[in-house]
This record gives C-alpha cells, structure tokens and sequence, in this order.
C-alpha cells in the first residue's frame, strides 16, 4: 500500500462515513505483506464499525478468506454497508466480474471506495494486468448498475508514479416502478409480435 491510496482511502471515510453510525465494512484484498504503516484497517476501526479484510489467502489483516475471487459464495447478499478496495482491481483478470460481486453484497445504499493505479510500472501479485483511467474505473459502477458518486484520478506529486483513479459509488435504492416499467415493456414487444404476426397472414 502507498501513501497517496492511503490518503484517498481516508478521504473517502472521512467524507462519506459516519462514526456515529453502526457499519459493517469489507476490505477486498486486504492481506497485508508491505510491513509499513499504509493499512486501511488502521483508521477502519471505529467503535461502531466491525471492519473484515477479505483475501484468497490466509495472512495478515485478513479475517475472511474467499476460494473464488469472482465468486464470494462465503459472503451473504446485500451482507456489508460498506466495500472498500485498494490496489486490487489491477491484478485481476477479469475484474468485472468481482465489480458484480460488490453489488451483490453490499447494503441498498451502501458506499463502495475502489482504488487502482492508472500508471506505474509492472508488480505482479501473481498477475498485473490493467491500469485504469477516470473513464475506465468509472465503467465499473456503470457496469455493475451501481450509481457513481466521485470518479477522480489523483495528479499531484505525491501519487507518483500510480497516479490513482478512485471511484466512490453506492448501490441504488430499489424503485418499484422499474419493475413495472420492465414487465410493460415486455408485455408491448409480446404485443408487436403478436400483431406483425397476424399481419403477416
């Protein structure tokens, strides 16, 4: 973990998490092996919050470890208020599919915080295979139908040379009438088939 993800990830609580209120927050990716003090958990750990570090393996500052890391049949649906992850996503090969699995875990109106560099050069951990633009991290909330909140990536000196994009987003409140909106259009494309069909004869 670096400094300026470091910094970001704070940022994020600070901004948009309350202490008051009781959350329980997942760190995908969490095994720590820097040996340095850039730990999320280090500011996580607030009195009413019950912070997990996720991993594919056992280690420090993990306290769930996943046997899929696209498939998280160990975590509950809609299970967690908050998803955090940083530095992750680039090792991923198919990264989509884990941006699907936040969605499916966290809390309606939960907040995902997902950091990864847009730069820097090759560390494979076992694989590196992306880097993601502002454009690009911000596809993931898009893909994954949760609403963007902040998209930004950090140009200053101090995130040379990751230069982090963050995407902060929240998973949509359910709206009963896209439901209905859905089975009606349904209903009037069964109804134009009928009808070409008919006119067909």
């Amino acid at each position: 973990m670096h400094k300026s993800s470091f910094q970001a990830m704070e940022k994020f609580k600070n901004l948009y998490l309350n202490k008051e209120d009781n959350l329980k927050i997942l760190d995908i990716g969490a095994y720590d092996s820097s040996g340095t003090n850039y730990n999320y958990g280090r500011f996580l750990r607030e009195k009413n919050w019950q912070y997990n570090g996720m991993d594919i393996q056992k280690g420090p500052n993990v306290d769930i470890v996943v046997s899929n890391i696209y498939k998280w049949d160990e975590i509950e649906d809609e299970s967690y208020d908050v998803v955090i992850s940083g530095q992750a996503f680039e090792h991923m090969e198919f990264f989509w599919k884990a941006i699907k699995e936040v969605e499916r875990i966290l809390k309606v109106g939960g907040f995902c915080c997902i950091i990864a560099p847009s730069a820097g050069p090759v560390h494979k951990n076992p694989f590196d295979c992306f880097r993601f633009k502002e454009d690009g991290i911000k596809s993931l909330a898009d893909y994954a139908g949760l609403e963007v909140i902040e998209c930004y990536t950090n140009d200053n000196e101090i995130s040379k040379p990751w230069y982090d994009s963050v995407l902060i987003a929240r998973k949509k409140y359910f709206n009963k009438n896209d439901n209905l909106n859905k089975r009606i259009d349904a209903l009037e494309h069964k109804l134009d088939l009928i009808l070409t069909k008919i006119n067909d004869k």
